[in-house]
């Protein structure tokens, strides 16, 4: 259901909507600390090292798909804020699109690069082929990512920041469920963990998707919605892609001090991989948290803007 954020106390109005931000956003990075510490205490530290070796990277491509996701979210919020529903489903409908492209784009891409990308990290020999094939695993799972961060992105411009909370929290106890599971009784190593990750990411995207279709009906696309216009094409892109780049670029310096970690070895890289693995959690909670509760403000100030341009006009029309 949609909320109206000019109705209320403002501070409570934020504080309601910001609160599921905060839990969601500490969730939204649980993933791959969960596989860590679930493959370090069942598989041992070769496999650790291997799961932990490629966390900058990880930061780095799914920070970009976080964050063109939230920038694609702004203009929806816009027009939903501003009562034009029409223009809000165009851009809804060009969000889907543009996301398919760039998912298709990104998950090929990463799947050709993933050696490449091992031999730039110096992760060490004994690790290497675990390391990639944990690496695999997570970039052929980034539609899953972009699924569940388009969908939650579409509920919150439209007032409701909870229920992809809820959806957030339940798949981040669900990976670690199918993490015992396909480590523990399936026996696939890290590939394992990588898998519940993907699975339990996708289960949360699949459950935001089908709650847009049962209860927000104003979500719903119509036919002349699903026409291309390189406008909104633009007015995307030019949201999306700048706050991508914001998200991934600070996964660039980890990268750097990783692989002068990687090179270390196996085992003297660990201490230094819990580290990274916390301030990536830190940094990218820090950025993501300000900018969703902004894009929560743009639809109330638009909203209010409409309001007192109806009192004013009733007014001259008296």
């Amino acid at each position: 259901m949609t909320k109206n954020m000019t109705e209320g106390h403002p501070l409570k109005l934020i504080m309601i909507f910001a609160l599921p931000l905060l839990l969601g956003n500490i969730f939204q990075q649980t993933y791959n600390i969960v596989d860590t510490a679930i493959v370090g205490q069942t598989i041992g530290a070769n496999a650790l090292a291997a799961v932990g070796s490629t966390t900058s990277v990880q930061f780095l491509v799914l920070g970009f798909c976080i964050g063109i996701c939230c920038g694609f979210g702004i203009p929806i919020a816009q027009s939903f804020g501003g009562n034009n529903l029409s223009k809000m489903r165009d851009f809804i409908y060009h969000s889907i699109i543009l996301t398919i492209i760039i998912g298709a784009i990104l998950t090929v891409g990463c799947c050709l690069l993933c050696m490449t990308i091992i031999h730039i990290l110096q992760i060490p020999a004994e690790i290497a082929s675990r390391s990639y094939i944990y690496l695999l695993i997570i970039f052929i799972g980034l539609p899953c990512t972009l699924l569940y961060n388009l969908c939650s992105s579409i509920l919150r411009a439209v007032g409701d920041s909870r229920t992809p909370f809820l959806f957030l929290a339940f798949s981040a106890c669900l990976n670690i469920v199918l993490d015992l599971f396909c480590i523990i009784i399936l026996k696939l190593d890290v590939a394992g963990a990588a898998l519940a990750t993907i699975v339990s990411q996708g289960i949360s995207g699949i459950l935001c998707l089908i709650l847009i279709k049962k209860r927000f009906t104003v979500l719903h696309l119509e036919k002349e919605n699903k026409v291309m216009k390189s406008s909104i094409v633009k007015s995307l892109l030019g949201m999306g892609l700048p706050m991508g780049l914001q998200y991934s670029i600070t996964a660039i310096g980890s990268m750097v001090m990783q692989g002068a970690n990687n090179s270390l070895g196996a085992l003297i890289c660990l201490p230094l991989q819990r580290q990274l693995k916390s301030n990536s959690l830190l940094s990218v909670h820090l950025m993501h948290w300000p900018q969703q509760l902004l894009l929560s403000q743009v639809r109330t100030m638009v909203q209010r803007n409409m309001i007192v341009s109806k009192k004013v006009s009733y007014k001259l029309l008296l």
